[in-house]
């Protein structure tokens, strides 16, 4: 997600090894809270606005959206540029083939990274219509695209939707409306049976599940919400193995069990825009926070 507060006045938090007060999910009549020790180190720093965490290869790759570049950070610890100009990526996503695809603000559309660096527009248009600034994206097992389309990039003057879309690309290159009924539809991410879809609606600060179809989705209902306002909004979403919702937003690191209850909050003093959880070795998240990229080694699986 990136709006005009996004791009301006970020400040450089320095995260190495600190240990967290995380509260865990309260309900009106009752509260609790436990203290968790979390490893947490800052991986990459110095930019303006990160997103998009991905790993491919034995890379994690992450977008400057501001800075219109891709970096490709290295476990040796070096963080070096994979694509400029980025056209002003958000959102980051492997194809079936492992191919790289962006949800690009500045042109406004999915795009593939071919391997021989040109790229492919996917998606530019509905009924003729330019998209708003495509924002995250996630890709299914059989292939299909899932994506956002708020306005967040664009003035109202160039909106020519005239809404804020869920859309999916599917096997046949078509680009299906799934939903167009949230105001700013943000992060997205798929069950891992892929027979629920989750998308947040951003500053209503409300979490989305769908049932997936070949069709496409149906049986829309409230997953989770917060309660109360923010100045930021939801963000980015990942799914763990077992099902636990990770959700990047304005306090940091929610984490949903499947059913939607809150399990806890991974407090941070930055708001959070993204987050991709790597489970090859324990269960580690990684995090687009501003300026930073964080690594959260997780004590157990939450």
């Amino acid at each position: 997600m990136l709006n005009s507060l996004n791009y301006c006045g970020v400040i450089k938090v320095s995260l190495i090894s600190l240990a967290l007060f995380v509260t865990n999910a309260h309900s009106q009549d009752q509260e609790h809270s436990q203290e968790h020790k979390y490893e947490i180190e800052t991986i990459s720093d110095g930019h303006r606005f990160t997103e998009g965490p991905l790993w491919h290869g034995d890379k994690l790759w992450f977008s400057d959206i501001p800075n219109n570049t891709v970096y490709a950070w290295s476990p040796t610890g070096t963080t070096e540029v994979a694509i400029r100009p980025s056209s002003n990526a958000n959102g980051l996503a492997l194809d079936s083939e492992q191919r790289i695809l962006m949800a690009q603000h500045l042109s406004r559309r999915i795009a593939r990274l071919n391997e021989d660096g040109t790229q492919t527009a996917l998606a530019t248009s509905y009924e003729g219509k330019r998209l708003n600034s495509p924002n995250d994206l996630i890709v299914a097992a059989d292939g299909a695209i899932y994506f956002t389309d708020p306005p967040f990039a664009i003035d109202e003057e160039d909106n020519e939707l005239g809404f804020a879309g869920v859309f999916k690309i599917n096997a046949a290159d078509e680009l299906v409306l799934l939903d167009d009924s949230l105001a700013l539809p943000n992060g997205l991410a798929l069950s891992p049976d892929e027979s629920t879809l989750y998308v947040n609606d951003a500053y209503k600060w409300v979490i989305y599940a769908y049932d997936v179809s070949a069709a496409g989705v149906t049986n829309k209902r409230v997953f989770a919400r917060l309660d109360g306002s923010y100045d930021q909004g939801m963000d980015g979403m990942s799914v763990a193995s077992d099902g636990t919702l990770y959700v990047a937003g304005p306090e940091g690191i929610y984490t949903y069990a499947p059913d939607g209850e809150l399990i806890e909050l991974i407090e941070l003093p930055d708001f959070t825009s993204n987050v991709t959880v790597l489970e090859t070795d324990g269960r580690v998240l990684y995090v687009t926070n501003q300026t930073e990229v964080l690594r959260i080694k997780l004590t157990a699986n939450h």
